[in-house]
């Protein structure tokens, strides 16, 4: 059967941190650039210029666990029948042997064994891991098991996990993207990790196409399942490679450590390409785009492990497909105040303060002048936005990034109501977004520090903070 994709490139991880900033035209409605900070209590406000601111039968009847049957004695809910499907299309990605979750689910003697711990998670929605709300947005590939999903699993747990006949599993949906053929193979270094419970390698890889070349297809062959996380993929354009080269030299290791991104100067200029995570599929960017990549550029290769004893190394492996031209060029834009990372203004979270909210807002032309100052569009007409999604570290709670219209209405791009460090990514949208030139994002990020003994502010260790967006833009 086919896994329910989880995002086409979901679920990530720290990495989002080294796509860097925006902006120059970091203004906000006033264009202004002035800072202010309001407080109260464990309140703080931040704005964009630095301001801190069942499946049942037809006939039923009552069993002694509490559940029901159907009229010929047989449980409502079974495990063939009812509950694999679901357990196969959104949970075995991840679930399965040799693969990052812990146990595995792939068959009856395993769902059963783990059946009462499942459901307390798929009830508190934090499996499978989805961070998007369906309330802002509605998005491709979303794993989130529905409302019914939900209340079969609990209702064959609270039966007893009856097994049923493996004759009535149906059929498989078959909803896997055609294949695609991958023109470029970029492998890691092989690498046995040692920082526990986490380590963040980078591994920089020179590009081999020596002629000017999109990405259009992007996937991941982890190595060594069992203890890769997630692998994010950067390109390096050759004016930045000297900086890279000079963090990877001085690590003694193969790759150099590289928790928040690939590293970098201040403002750096990698641009994501892509990324993996269990469960989640490669596949296309969206049909008639494409990042462009120059002759002489590295990729580099971001792992968050998580090492397991008695693990192999790893030796993970990049795949692209790349076309000479495509319709429509794209950016994977981030999308930060370039102050904040600078230093200039301070991303301040005070010690012991529950709730901090810091907010940033620009138009996308600036952005893209920003960090493409050749750019081939973007910068005097609409673009479409596809693709959405937020990057914190552990004291984040909550984000949003929203379209503010001309006319003063809002459009909600992705809302993460509830963060996880661990299971963070960037969305697909079902229906892609015209943005206008006069239009602008508005980013939105809030954080607990109530637990701190010192400040944080913005940086790329882990003991710092981001707020940090990331948008896919194309030519219309």
């Amino acid at each position: 059967m086919a896994h329910r994709p989880h995002s086409v490139v979901v679920v990530l991880s720290s990495a989002f941190a080294s796509l860097l900033p925006l902006v120059s035209g970091c203004s906000g409605d006033d264009g202004g650039s002035g800072a202010s900070a309001t407080t109260t209590g464990d309140s703080v406000t931040s704005t964009g210029s630095g301001e801190v601111t069942g499946m049942t039968a037809a006939t039923e009847t009552e069993t002694e666990t509490g559940g029901t049957t159907t009229g010929a004695g047989e449980p409502a809910v079974v495990y063939y029948r009812d509950v694999k499907p679901i357990l196969d299309s959104a949970c075995v990605g991840c679930h399965r042997a040799g693969d990052i979750a812990p146990f595995a689910l792939e068959n009856y003697a395993e769902a059963s064994m783990w059946g009462e711990i499942l459901v307390p998670e798929i009830e508190a929605r934090t499996m499978p891991p989805w961070g998007a709300s369906s309330e802002c947005n509605t998005y491709r590939y979303d794993p989130s098991l529905s409302d019914e999903e939900i209340a079969t699993v609990k209702e064959w747990v609270e039966l007893g996990t009856p097994e049923g006949d493996p004759a009535d599993e149906p059929s498989p949906v078959d909803d896997e993207e055609p294949p695609i053929d991958y023109d470029v193979e970029l492998a890691s270094t092989l690498y046995e990790p040692t920082i526990y419970p986490d380590e963040y390698r980078c591994f920089l890889i020179d590009w081999p196409l020596v002629e000017e070349r999109y990405i259009t297809g992007f996937n991941i062959e982890p190595g060594e399942r069992s203890i890769v996380h997630h692998v994010i993929a950067y390109v390096i354009p050759p004016a930045e490679i000297d900086t890279y080269v000079a963090l990877d030299d001085a690590d003694p290791k193969p790759g150099y450590e590289c928790y928040g991104g690939p590293g970098g100067e201040a403002v750096p200029r990698a641009q994501w390409l892509g990324a993996w995570a269990p469960g989640i599929p490669g596949g296309p960017l969206p049909e008639g785009t494409g990042i462009h990549v120059e002759p002489g550029s590295k990729v580099a290769i971001q792992i968050h492990y998580h090492p397991v004893e008695g693990a192999e190394p790893d030796l993970s492996v990049v795949k692209l497909r790349t076309e000479a031209m495509v319709e429509r060029p794209a950016y994977l834009l981030p999308f930060a105040n370039p102050l904040w990372m600078l230093g200039i203004v301070n991303m301040t979270i005070p010690a012991g303060a529950e709730e901090v909210r810091h907010t940033f807002e620009v138009d996308i032309p600036s952005t893209i002048d920003f960090l493409y100052p050749n750019a081939d569009f973007g910068l005097d007409e609409p673009v479409k936005v596809s693709m959405a999604g937020l990057h914190m570290h552990n004291l984040g709670t909550r984000g949003t990034l929203k379209v503010h219209r001309a006319g003063g209405e809002e459009q909600c791009l992705v809302d993460v109501p509830r963060w996880d460090f661990n299971w963070q990514g960037i969305y697909r949208l079902e229906e892609s977004v015209i943005v206008d030139p006069s239009e602008t994002i508005h980013l939105e990020c809030f954080f607990d520090n109530s637990e701190g003994e010192s400040s944080v502010a913005w940086g790329d260790g882990t003991e710092d903070e981001m707020c940090l967006g990331i948008f896919y833009v194309s030519a219309l």
